[in-house]
């Protein structure tokens, strides 16, 4: 366990990083062309997979490092919409940084398949996270009447599980070749 949370800042590894986390700016770019829901947010995230795979591939610590270096550039690219300080941290730098511990579980083996069970953990994080956001910083957005808790989670799981399953699809298809093709 001491190995998946050990980070070195090599050239390589930093280059590995570099990589990733520009792949996931781009992603968050393909992000924003889909439609946006009534109260901010996207329907599917595909930006980070790149943090999934940095996490798989490297390790935890790099994974959660990703993660919020990626936060980090959606304000300074302009592409992040926020409410103060909550809600940086509950909307952008923990749910990407929980992304990062996708590799804390190990895949399983279905017949010739690897599958990255560990992207249900994040995305369970991730949701939490957001539910949060949504029920606490953003309770005026509900129906009047209706506890903020329950519209935060009718909210939120629909993306939150639309994303979690094209992440497990996406994730395992391309981390075992990649796996095979980066020698770290």
């Amino acid at each position: 366990m001491k190995k998946l949370f050990s980070v070195k800042l090599t050239v390589k590894n930093m280059a590995y990083m570099a990589l990733l986390l520009a792949m996931q700016v781009v992603l968050t770019y393909v992000d924003n062309v889909i439609p946006e829901m009534p109260q901010g947010g996207s329907w599917i995230s595909f930006a980070i997979i790149p943090i999934f795979l940095t996490s798989y591939l490297m390790g935890v610590g790099y994974g959660v490092i990703v993660g919020c270096l990626g936060a980090i550039m959606q304000f300074i690219l302009g592409l992040a919409k926020y409410f103060g300080p909550w809600s940086v941290l509950l909307d952008y730098l923990l749910p990407l940084a929980v992304c990062g511990l996708a590799a804390l579980l190990p895949n399983i083996k279905l017949k010739k398949r690897e599958i990255c069970i560990g992207v249900v953990l994040s995305m369970v994080l991730k949701f939490l996270s957001h539910y949060l956001s949504g029920a606490l910083l953003f309770a005026s957005s509900a129906p009047e009447g209706q506890n903020p808790f329950w519209y935060s989670f009718y909210y939120n799981l629909p993306y939150n599980a639309i994303t979690l399953v094209s992440s497990i699809i996406i994730v395992s298809l391309i981390y075992p070749p990649l796996k095979k093709a980066i020698k770290l």
